[in-house]
């Protein structure tokens, strides 16, 4: 004959049992030391792509800045100067508040980093296995008590914030790899630096009062251009970060808190 199942596991609700499944795995993974060391390298490289991008940003705001204040005396009928250089107005705005938003993006990485640090370690999923205990236990000693669901309201918020990051540097990392993004940004940043070093090429920076006024049209013609292709590229390379940096993470977290904070998640663990 087969042996009765015993009564404390027939009794389990679903939703307990599905949140112990979930806690051993956070606790396999937590103690795999390859596997936390391969998330902090993917949010290192995502933030040193930021850094990168900050510099280089901060590298064109000084061109800039250098080519604006750049005069070149012209006779027309009077003795004037001009500054062709005000023509980079926009791209300067542009490029400092791009600057700015990958210093931006740069620090949230590494913040998420810091996170991941306190958070993926095996003391979170043991806390929430000793909650969810605790919760089993008030379920079939104390049912009536109020403290049963907030502690699998406890155990269920737990487990988000670890999959929030946990799986973040791997969602960041899987987007940054996939084919769109790469021949954007790939493009975009290649672009980016090319523009660069010919915004620099157009003016020679040692000696910047030295300008060739035959070829003021020209030089106002090619800042214009650059400008353009600049400012193109640079949104384009924001766009990126947004994505990455923002809208992947909140959508992993929103994500995870609708599966499993949501009310009908919550009726599995109180289904007997």
């Amino acid at each position: 004959m087969n042996e009765p199942v015993p009564n404390i596991i027939r009794t389990l609700p679903r939703g307990v049992l599905l949140s112990a499944l979930l806690l051993f795995v956070m606790l396999l993974l937590s103690t795999s030391s390859s596997f936390r060391d391969a998330g902090e390298h993917r949010l290192d490289e995502a933030g040193n792509r930021a850094i990168a991008a900050f510099a280089v940003a901060r590298t064109i705001n000084g061109v800039v800045s250098v080519i604006q204040e750049m005069e070149v005396g012209v006779s027309l009928g009077i003795n004037t100067t001009l500054q062709p250089g005000q023509i980079l107005d926009p791209l300067n705005d542009l490029i400092e508040r791009f600057s700015t938003a990958a210093l931006i993006a740069a620090t949230l990485l590494w913040a998420l980093k810091l996170v991941g640090d306190f958070v993926v370690t095996p003391w979170l999923p043991l806390l929430l296995l000793g909650l969810l205990a605790a919760r089993m236990l008030l379920a079939r000693w104390a049912p009536r008590l109020d403290v049963e669901t907030l502690l699998t309201r406890a155990v269920r918020i737990g487990i988000v914030i670890w999959a929030f990051a946990a799986l973040t540097p791997w969602v960041i990392d899987s987007v940054h790899s996939s084919p769109v993004v790469q021949t954007h940004y790939h493009q975009a940043t290649e672009d980016f630096d090319t523009a660069g070093r010919q915004l620099r090429g157009i003016v020679d920076l040692e000696s910047p009062w030295d300008v060739d006024r035959s070829r003021l049209g020209d030089r106002m013609a090619q800042l214009a251009d650059m400008a353009d292709r600049l400012s193109r590229q640079a949104v384009i390379v924001l766009a990126v970060f947004v994505f990455e940096v923002l809208i992947v993470p909140i959508a992993i977290f929103w994500i995870s808190s609708r599966v499993l904070l949501n009310p009908r998640a919550m009726v599995l663990d109180q289904a007997g």
